[in-house]
Parts: C-alpha cells; structure tokens; sequence
C-alpha cells in the first residue's frame, strides 16, 4: 500500500565542484544529485496513484567550508565525490575531511533514522568514519561492469549479477568496516560498494537472509550513478594530462556504455527510503 502524500528531505553534504565543463552544462553537484533523484523517481511515481506522488527537498551544505545541516529533521543524506584524498585527513589544509569522517561517524551512530548514501569520496569517507580504510589502488575511468555477489543482486534488485556504472577512482577501501557487508566488485577492487543493515537487522557478521530495502541504514558506491555519457566524456578530456592519453583514449571508448546510475542505483536509493 503506498504512502499517501510522501515526501523526504535529503541533506546533500557537498565536497567538490565539477570541473568547468561539466558545471557549465549540466549544473553543480546540487543540480547533478537533483536529476539523479529525479529521474530515478519518476518510474517509481508512475505506479503510484495521483494523491501518492512521492516528493523530495534536496538541501546542499557546503562541507568543504564546514558549512552542515543544523538540526536533524532530515530522512537521508548524500555525501558526493571529490578529487581529495580521503585517507589525507590529518594533513594540513585536509581538516575538512577529518570533520566530515566525525560527522559522519556522529550521524551513523547517533542518529540512526536517517539514511546514508556515499558515491566515490563519499563512500571512503563512510568507510574511515566507521573503521574502515581508504587505501591507494589501481586507476578505474568510465563506463564499467562491476561484479554483484549475492547480497548485492538482493539490494540491487539485478539478477544477472552485473552493475554498469561510470567510475573515476584511483583509491580505494580493500575491505569493509564491521558491520558493513561488500556487494559490488571490479578487476581490480574486491569492495566497489557495500551496506550495513540497522542495528534491529543486523546480527553478528552475516546479512539477514530475508529483508526489506528500509532494513538498509547505510548504501555507498565507489560507482557514479549520478555521471551521464556526456559528464565522463568531458572529465576525461579535462584530465587528459593527469590521466594519460592510453586511459583517457580507453575511458572515451566505454563512455557510451550501458549505464545503471538511475535505473538501478537511484531506484534502490529511493527504496531504502521506504519509497
């Protein structure tokens, strides 16, 4: 039965801007996260009556300037990628990272009502925050088929146990922090996501067999569900030099890849938020 009139705000924790090109076209990350919301939530609507249409409020707090929601009246948060290094957090000018990782510790700890999304940056930063590490790895650009195991195929709702997602990462987190439970891998990384199950779900080290997306406290990706074709076409051309050009070449040939971003990843997003 759905919800009637169901809305969720969201906190958007912010910690980059996209390069010129990409801001320029398609927004800031505010705009980005928006879509991907959007677009996500559009198919879920259509099956919903027109007195039950799901809506959000997606509000940006700029934590690179220590800028964070006040209050704590918010059903899930978002923290988005950066090109920081996060396991850097006790270097100097890196302070921000570090407050970020205890906020987040904070929220997931204290707060637990409120759900946790983390994309690239966002998910190391979730793996520091709770025992975790952030380690440097192999570089992973474009459109790219990762592995779900079982569990992930569950969350995922993707029974041929292959996601497509757009990547752009060079660290990594090798392993899961307690309580968290892998679901997505690469070639070259075995924790390309993970979960952790509210507290009531999650007994000693194995997954509940049977659960429902709400049972999901915590969901992150080193994966962009939020890049587009067009958005990693641009990033790669801006970083051609750091890159290289054998990467960038190989990155602009898988850009027009199958891509998961909304149709699965933002569909089980909005899942885990009881929608």
């Amino acid at each position: 039965m759905c919800e009637l009139n169901p809305h969720r705000r969201i906190a958007l924790l912010i910690c980059d801007v996209p390069v010129d090109a990409i801001r320029e076209k398609h927004g800031d990350y505010t705009r980005i996260f928006r879509t991907l919301l959007e677009e996500s939530l559009q198919p879920i609507n259509h099956t919903r009556s027109a007195d039950s249409q799901a809506t959000f409020t997606l509000e940006p707090f700029d934590v690179h300037t220590h800028i964070y929601p006040k209050g704590d009246d918010y059903d899930a948060m978002i923290i988005t990628e950066a090109a920081a290094t996060a396991y850097e957090y006790n270097q100097p000018g890196k302070e921000w990272i570090k407050k970020l990782i205890e906020y987040v510790r904070y929220v997931a700890t204290e707060k637990p009502r409120i759900k946790i999304f983390g994309v690239c940056f966002g998910h190391q930063v979730i793996a520091l925050a709770m025992g975790g590490t952030c380690v440097r790895n192999t570089r992973e650009v474009s459109a790219t088929k990762l592995r779900l195991n079982a569990l992930g195929k569950k969350v995922y709702g993707v029974e041929s146990g292959v996601l497509n997602l757009h990547l752009m990462n060079r660290d990594h987190v090798p392993t899961a922090p307690p309580s968290f439970h892998i679901i997505v891998s690469s070639n070259h990384s075995p924790n390309h996501g993970m979960v952790r199950f509210s507290q009531s779900e999650s007994s000693g080290d194995a997954p509940p067999l049977n659960f429902r997306p709400t049972d999901i406290h915590i969901l992150s990706s080193q994966g962009h569900p939020e890049f587009t074709e067009s958005m990693m076409r641009m990033l790669l051309s801006a970083r051609r030099e750091l890159l290289g050009t054998e990467v960038v070449d190989d990155g602009q040939s898988r850009a027009g890849n199958q891509n998961d971003g909304i149709a699965v990843v933002g569909k089980a997003m909005w899942g885990i938020m009881g929608i």
